[in-house]
């Protein structure tokens, strides 16, 4: 029987009293390397009736089966792809348990849970699309677990550092779909400057760390690995067209450490547990959350004494939620984007030029205690904003004008009256004035 930690306890119990109260496709969330597939596996336990597991990579098939394996669990498991184009071979199951939920929304997905209609739990850290957009046109309930933080605090997650040293800028780029062009992206990263900086980045701030590095294509990724195997670091470029045994052999020598780097494209960011890696290298920008989050927390399973670190070489933390922020997840409401700059014109999260950390702004890196210079972009956001508040003042002193003006024409209740005030304001022809304000009293 699986033992459940306290706090997967609590969603298994919230999960089944969401079914108790009439709802038929329930979301759990929780943070990655929370121990969802532990859950799902409780909750197969207590089914009376068959339980099909939908997953969509060959390595979340394999690491999940082995779970359900190990502990004698009887489940049918497929590869949502695959279940798609079978149905109607297989009896209905009594419960469907949907791993990495944020991608239930895609056309092979639904087929599958709309075919069947049966009780379906979606299971991820994300509970969003990668377009950003909610997941309430697929679930009906959403159940929200312990906080990021609280994993950290309580030895769930290992702590993390953050390290910024961001060596492309993603202004001007195309956006589809909810993220960058990868056409774009392929082009943008392909600069050979850039390797250099990236290479000095991971060296001095992760140098004997096993790291994933997240690439944007096939070509990239071995770019990458071609760069770190020149450096005499032992690098793989692993990418969904890589043949399932050759993908294991190198999941293989990545766990046992003859990889120290494993480039991959789109293939390591969910689900895939290897508690020994501590390091992710973001070298993919991203607009999306779900994916954000994805990719850089794979590095933060707990071991004991072990701090992750993320180097983020491509700001991806400028545009999204850092790991261990508070979010409130919603079945009906986009989440909110970080703000880039605070009230004063500074940016949220300032860089440390000497050490990379990134921290919330202050004069001084907290880590290093070196002075941070203003960015030029924050030296002009607080021009832009000096120059909103004089013209803010200026248009306060121009209402007041106005006002005054009206308080004056206002007493002067005759028409000698009013064409004295015409001339103490140096109008061409105070006369005219007065009169067609006089017709516009009603002659008086």
């Amino acid at each position: 029987m699986i033992q459940l930690r306290d706090y997967q306890e609590d969603l298994f119990l919230k999960a089944r009293k969401s079914f108790q109260e009439g709802h038929k496709r329930v979301l759990v969330t929780v943070g990655c390397g929370a121990g969802k597939s532990y859950i799902a596996a409780h909750m197969a336990e207590c089914c009376h009736g068959e339980v099909l597991l939908l997953t969509h990579r060959h390595e979340l098939y394999d690491q999940t089966g082995e779970l359900f394996r190990q502990n004698g669990i009887p489940v049918r498991m497929a590869m949502i792809l695959t279940e798609a184009n079978r149905l109607g071979q297989y009896p209905r199951p009594a419960l469907i348990l949907a791993d990495e939920a944020h991608l239930s929304r895609s056309n092979s997905w639904m087929k599958v849970i709309e075919y069947y209609n049966a009780p379906t739990v979606g299971f991820t850290a994300t509970p969003c699309r990668l377009d950003q957009k909610p997941l309430g046109d697929v679930y009906d309930d959403l159940v929200t677990g312990v906080s990021t933080k609280w994993l950290i605090e309580h030895n769930r997650l290992a702590p993390y550092e953050y390290y910024a040293p961001t060596v492309v800028e993603t202004d001007g780029l195309r956006i589809q779909a909810g993220d960058f062009v990868v056409k774009d992206l392929e082009t943008l990263m392909m600069d050979r400057a850039i390797y250099s900086d990236v290479w000095d980045s991971w060296q001095r701030i992760a140098g004997s760390c096993k790291t994933i590095a997240y690439c944007v294509s096939v070509n990239h990724a071995k770019q990458v690995a071609a760069m770190f195997n020149d450096h005499g670091v032992p690098a793989v470029e692993l990418d969904a067209g890589t043949p399932p045994k050759r993908r294991q052999e190198v999941m293989n020598d990545f766990r046992s450490g003859k990889i120290m780097v494993l480039c991959n494209v789109g293939i390591i960011s969910e689900g895939i547990s290897i508690d020994d890696v501590e390091c992710c290298l973001l070298l993919r920008p991203t607009d999306s959350l779900a994916l954000y989050h994805q990719q850089a927390m794979r590095c933060m399973r707990y071991l004991p004494g072990k701090t992750a670190k993320i180097i983020d070489c491509v700001a991806n933390y400028t545009r999204n939620q850092l790991p261990d922020a508070e979010i409130e997840w919603s079945l009906t409401e986009r989440i909110a984007k970080p703000k880039r700059y605070n009230d004063a014109g500074n940016f949220s999260l300032r860089t440390c030029p000497v050490c990379y950390r990134a921290f919330p702004a202050a004069d001084r890196c907290p880590y290093c205690d070196s002075p941070y210079p203003l960015h030029v972009r924050e030296i002009k956001k607080h021009e832009e904003i000096e120059l909103q508040r004089i013209t803010e003042e200026q248009a306060k002193i121009a209402e007041q004008e106005r006002k005054k003006a009206r308080q004056e024409q206002g007493r002067a209740r005759s028409f000698a009256e009013l064409v004295e005030l015409g001339k103490s304001r140096n109008m061409k022809n105070p006369t005219g004035w007065a009169y067609y304000i006089m017709r516009a009293r009603g002659g008086r």
